[in-house]
């Protein structure tokens, strides 16, 4: 059959009908249903194909020969040329000049191709192609393979994330074999080349694609620091199911020597943990062999019921200084090791239950120019809870009840068992509440003296009183052209709890809570269990609050101060100084925003005594959009603390963000912490460069210099989790290249959609 239409119009329509397959033929209604053949064959499917052309000729149901704007349409697979022959039987094409492939969001652009539409096998010569998943990838091969849906094999290529017309970086590869299905690339011979500068080779690599995971080596990672030198880390990665995996880590360390790190992670359907070992044969510095163990495991044995161990162990005091990178980890100064069994009832009526029990130790890493006591181990600690609310329609109820065993190399040693039952009636009406409430704290010890075998048993019991009660009014207001709700809460809590002599039980796990706002209107002025503060006293409160039509809080002010009806009778220990003022000093909280992208938070405790203020803080910070944030802080102790703290992330030119912290101590003038860098992200790769000064210990300063190069879509050389160390630093900090697109910073995105299209 031979087609000359006289419009492209004309050739499309024809063709629709003409090239659908067998299958889709249609079947006219009958009063039964149609039987089946006898034995009719299995035939592979495919989408009807549809041409479009200048010019037609052939046989429709043998084969057709196109010309002219060419345009083949079956499913998601769409062919542009310029000619092009189409085999009806065996479903196969061959096309020239001007050639474009798409199949779903892959395209590929050539001189020739040849193509099988039934099993999407076939070959392009030469081509240029655009690869669109979670990231673009682009490049060019000498040929490409279609070894099936999602299939690839690319001879003599290239790729790269970056965008046409910008190659700063590509890799090279003799042959790149491409399997979308199982998420897996093979390339024999790949080189990495950084402004046409080659930085990595290699006769083989194998890397799993978009967020896969697959065996082998990672990118290896660089640090330098005075404390090791320069560092170099070639982690392996070995992936063992979905559900299990590790990261084995050879570490160099120029002064230190060589260290071999692993990190195995698990995951079941009742369980998951984290375990990390760490291994130097010998310090070079110091001589010896060092090693660090951790395990993190949580085991849910049935609903509610929950099993944890988090094991901590490394061998000196200064291993964290020395060895770790983790900036976080030089702060620790007790590692815990703790096993624990919790329950929790499901809340299925009025009564809700909760038991635990657990072991606790430490290990305590001590700084030889300031040593501390070591905590007490909790061997074993059992706590017990039951509680209702809505009882009898008026009351709350709860009875938490613990026991402790404390042990302790040098201290007094003993159990402590304590039981306080509470019972709290609140009545609300609207715009009031008004909370009564009663409680005993009964407590007993068995104390091992020090020396001896003798246990001394001793107890009492605390009974105690409250009443909280409040006022909300609210108002509409306007406040520089937004309506607002604004409410003043004043607020009265009375506490009474008698005296009872606490000197003779020892310390285990008690201080004194921090003198805040929220701990003004609670029963214990301690934390810990050892200690029941005595008290005759009322505080009084005020908060007003400025509120948004949805809800949102945009300012918050509070102010609070004590009233003392009875001098101070329990301390910590005999011989502290007991309060026997009349009044608190007052404490007043201030927080909020004041524009769009400003936001403070400051607080103050003020002496009315001696007319100064004690301590106070204030911190406010300035983020207009992601990646663009300044916040500054200060703190102030009278008796020990004045401290600023600066940091931020800001944008100084195309591409570039500055980063840094500057932490700084007036009071033992020195810079606690200091970090400064650069960001450059040129849109397919990332450049960060950082360096960083701690105080480690005292009389201890570690610094360091980290750097990282990130190609988007593809892999980074530099340090290990430099973005890690920059978030724990920088508050406000986000990176400029993001996975998700909405996340990008403004400065970032480009103005038209169309700059994305390739």
């Amino acid at each position: 059959m031979l087609f000359r239409p006289a419009s492209r119009r004309g050739v499309y329509l024809a063709l629709v009908a003409t090239l659908l397959p067998p299958w889709c033929a249609g079947a006219r209604a009958q009063d039964g249903p149609v039987p089946a053949p006898a034995a009719a064959p299995v035939e592979r499917t495919r989408p009807p194909a549809t041409i479009n052309a200048m010019s037609i000729e052939g046989v429709s149901d043998l084969e057709l020969n196109a010309r002219g704007k060419v345009e083949l349409r079956s499913g998601d697979t769409e062919i542009f040329a310029e000619r092009l022959r189409y085999n009806r039987e065996s479903d196969s094409i061959e096309a020239d000049g001007g050639v474009r492939l798409q199949r779903e969001a892959d395209r590929f652009f050539g001189s020739s191709l040849r193509y099988n539409l039934l099993d999407e096998t076939g070959a392009f010569e030469a081509p240029s192609y655009v690869l669109q998943r979670e990231r673009t990838l682009r490049g060019s091969a000498e040929r490409v393979e279609f070894l099936g849906k999602d299939r690839y094999r690319l001879a003599k290529a290239t790729f790269t994330t970056c965008a046409p017309g910008d190659e700063d970086w590509r890799v090279e590869a003799n042959e790149i074999n491409l399997d979308f299905e199982t998420q897996r690339a093979d390339t024999s011979g790949p080189r990495l080349r950084f402004f046409d500068i080659p930085i990595m080779a290699l006769p083989y690599a194998s890397f799993p694609l978009e967020n896969s995971r697959k065996s082998g080596f990672l990118a290896p990672s660089y640090a330098q620091s005075t404390r090791r030198g320069l560092e170099l880390n070639v982690p392996y990665y070995l992936n063992f199911s979905p559900e299990q995996d590790a990261t084995i880590t050879a570490t160099h360390m120029a002064k230190r020597g060589t260290q071999t790190k692993t990190d195995y992670r698990y995951l079941g359907a009742s369980y998951a943990g984290d375990m990390r070992i760490e291994h130097m044969q010998e310090d070079l510095v110091l001589h010896q062999s060092r090693t660090g163990f951790s395990l993190n495991h949580v085991q849910n044995f049935t609903p509610g019921l929950v099993g944890r161990v988090d094991f901590n162990k490394v061998t000196d005091d200064l291993y964290f200084v020395d060895l770790t990178t983790n900036v976080r980890q030089l702060a620790i100064g007790n590692l815990q090791r703790e096993v624990s069994l919790q329950y929790d009832s499901p809340i299925t009526s009025g009564w809700n239950y909760a038991a635990s029990v657990r072991a606790q130790r430490f290990q305590t890493l001590q700084d030889p120019l300031a040593p501390i006591v070591p905590p007490y181990h909790r061997m074993p600690q059992l706590r017990l809870f039951a509680g209702r609310n809505n009882l009898g329609g008026f009351a709350d109820l709860s009875l938490p009840a613990e026991y402790a065993s404390f042990v302790h190399s040098s201290l007094v040693q003993g159990a402590r068992a304590s039981f306080t039952p509470t019972l709290a009636m609140p009545i609300i009406g609207p715009g009031w509440y008004l909370t009564p409430k009663v409680g005993v704290r009964r407590v007993d010890y068995a104390i091992e003296q020090l020396g001896t075998a003798q246990i001394q048993r001793d107890g009492l019991s605390i009974p105690w009183a409250s009443v909280d009660s409040g006022l909300v009014f609210e108002r509409p207001t306007n406040w520089f052209g937004h309506d607002l709700k604004q409410t003043l809460e004043p607020r009265v809590y009375y506490l009474n709890v008698p005296y009872r002599n606490q000197d003779p039980f020892p310390l285990f796990d008690t201080g004194l809570a921090d003198f805040n706002y929220a701990q003004m209107f609670s029963e214990n002025r301690f934390a810990g269990g050892d200690r029941f503060g005595d008290a005759n006293q009322a505080t009084f409160g005020l908060a007003t609050r400025f509120l948004t039509g949805q809800g949102q809080e945009v300012l918050r002010a509070a102010i609070a101060q004590r009233a003392y009806f009875s001098d101070e009778q329990v301390g910590l220990a005999a011989g502290v100084p007991l309060r026997t003022d009349r009044y608190s000093d007052l404490i007043g909280a201030f927080s909020g925003r004041f524009a769009q992208y400003w936001s403070f938070d400051a607080g103050a405790q003020y002496n009315e005594r001696t007319r100064q203020v004690e301590r106070y803080s204030g911190s406010m910070r300035f983020s207009p959009e992601i990646a663009k944030a300044v916040s500054l802080s200060y703190r102030f102790n009278r008796v020990a603390l004045r401290q600023m703290d600066l940091a931020g992330q800001w944008p100084v030119a195309a591409g570039w963000y500055m980063v840094g912290r500057y932490n700084y101590s007036f009071l033992d003038k020195r810079v606690l912490e200091g970090l400064g860098g650069i960001e450059y992200n040129a849109g397919c790769w990332v450049f960060r460069g950082v360096v960083q000064r701690v105080q480690a210990a005292i009389g201890e300063v570690s610094s360091a210099i980290f750097f990282q190069l990130e190609f988007s879509g593809f892999g980074s050389i530099g340090i290990n989790d430099p973005v890690g160390i920059l978030k724990r630093n920088v508050p406000g900090y986000a990176v400029t290249n993001p996975g998700d697109a909405s996340l990008v910073p403004q400065t970032m995105r480009p103005s038209l959609p169309f700059q994305q299209i390739f």
